[in-house]
C-alpha cells in the first residue's frame, strides 16, 4: 500500500494532475497541430523570500527492468550490455528484487542528493547523485500553462517538479506513457557493483553515469507490464495512448552513458543502459524555510 504524506498546498497540486492527465496528451497534440508558436516557459530563480519546496521521498520493493535479447556483444564489468532491452513494456524482464532508494532535494535551489542500493543477478549495487544537471536533448517537461488548453515547456531544470514526461509530450523520448511526475532528476551519478567502482567506460560522461530519476504515477502494473488504454502491451508508436494509474506512485531509477549525436531513436541506442524501478512509496512535500539546510548526502567511496 503506497503512502503519500504531503502538504495542503502539494495535496491540491496532485489532485488538479489526476484531473489534467486525460486531457493532456490530446492538447499537446492540437497544440502541435495548429503549429502554436507560445514561448515555452523558462523557469527562473527563486527571489529570497519565496515559497520553496523540500522534498523527501524513499522507495522500496523494488523490480529489475532488464532482459537479455540475443548473444552477448559487449560486457561492461562482467554485465552484459548490449543487446539489452531495458524497458520490457510485456513484463517479460521485470522481476523483483531487493532495493531501496532515498531522495532528499530542494528543487528551486538545486540542491540535494539521490541514494540508492539494490542486489538483483548480477550483484550489490549502490547508486549515489549529488551533481545535478538538466537534460541536454529535450525540455525538463511540460506543465499545463494559464489556461486549459495551453501547454507550457519547462526548460533548463535539473530537478523538475510536478511535470509531464515522456508519451507524447516531447519531454523525453516516449519509452513510458505520459506520465505525471511529482519530482524529476537529472544529473551525474557514481555506481558501485559488489563494493567496487562501475566506471562508465565510455567517452561521456565517463568515469560517471548520466542519471535519471522520476517519482511518478504508477505506469507498469504489477505483472510487470506497460499497457495502453485499451489494454495491449504499450508501444512507443502509440505514445499519446498509453494508460496510468494515478492512485499509484513509483520511482523509476535509470542510469547509462550519453549520446552524441541523439538519433532521436526510441528507446535511444545507449551503449549501457540500466533500470531499477521502486513501487513502495512514501513522499513528504514541505515549505522549506529560507533558513533551512539541506542535509549532506551520505559519504560513499569515490570514484578511483
Amino acid at each position: 500500500m503506497k503512502k503519500i504524506l504531503l502538504t495542503a498546498l502539494t495535496m491540491m497540486l496532485a489532485l488538479s494532475a489526476s484531473a489534467e492527465e486525460t486531457d493532456l496528451s490530446r492538447r499537446v497534440g492540437e497544440s502541435r497541430a495548429a503549429g502554436a508558436t507560445r514561448d515555452p516557459i523558462v523557469q527562473l530563480p527563486i527571489e529570497t523570500g519565496s515559497i520553496e519546496l523540500s522534498y523527501k521521498v524513499t522507495g522500496t520493493d523494488a523490480r529489475l527492468n532488464r532482459r537479455l535479447m540475443g548473444p552477448t556483444r559487449r560486457f561492461v564489468q562482467g554485465v552484459p550490455a548490449e543487446p539489452v532491452d531495458s524497458f520490457v513494456w510485456n513484463g517479460i524482464g521485470s522481476d523483483p528484487i531487493d532495493g531501496s532508494i532515498t531522495i532528499e532535494v530542494q528543487p528551486m535551489r538545486n540542491l540535494g542528493f539521490v541514494t540508492a542500493e539494490w542486489t538483483d543477478r548480477n550483484g550489490r549495487w549502490t547508486y549515489k547523485q549529488v551533481r545535478h544537471l538538466h537534460p541536454d536533448h529535450h525540455t525538463s517537461g511540460v506543465r499545463i500553462g494559464s489556461s486549459a488548453g495551453q501547454v507550457d515547456s519547462v526548460l533548463n531544470e535539473a530537478i523538475g517538479h510536478n511535470v509531464y514526461l515522456h508519451g507524447d509530450t516531447g519531454a523525453g523520448p516516449g519509452v513510458l506513457p505520459t506520465v505525471f511526475a511529482y519530482l524529476a532528476v537529472w544529473g551525474r551519478a557514481e555506481v558501485t557493483l559488489n563494493g567496487e567502482p562501475f566506471v562508465n567506460p565510455f567517452e561521456v560522461p565517463a568515469p560517471l553515469w548520466g542519471g535519471h530519476i522520476m517519482v511518478t504515477e504508477g505506469a507498469r502494473r504489477a505483472d510487470g507490464t506497460v499497457r495502453t488504454l485499451t489494454g495491449e502491451i504499450y508501444n512507443p508508436s502509440r505514445a499519446a495512448e498509453g494508460v496510468v494509474e494515478p492512485g499509484d506512485l513509483e520511482v523509476h531509477l535509470t542510469f547509462h552513458d550519453e549520446l552524441f549525436p541523439n538519433t532521436g531513436n526510441v528507446p535511444p541506442p545507449f551503449s549501457f543502459f540500466y533500470h531499477v524501478l521502486f513501487e513502495d512509496v512514501k513522499i513528504e512535500i514541505v515549505q522549506a524555510d529560507d533558513r533551512e539546510k539541506t542535509p549532506p548526502p551520505p559519504v560513499f567511496p569515490r570514484l578511483r
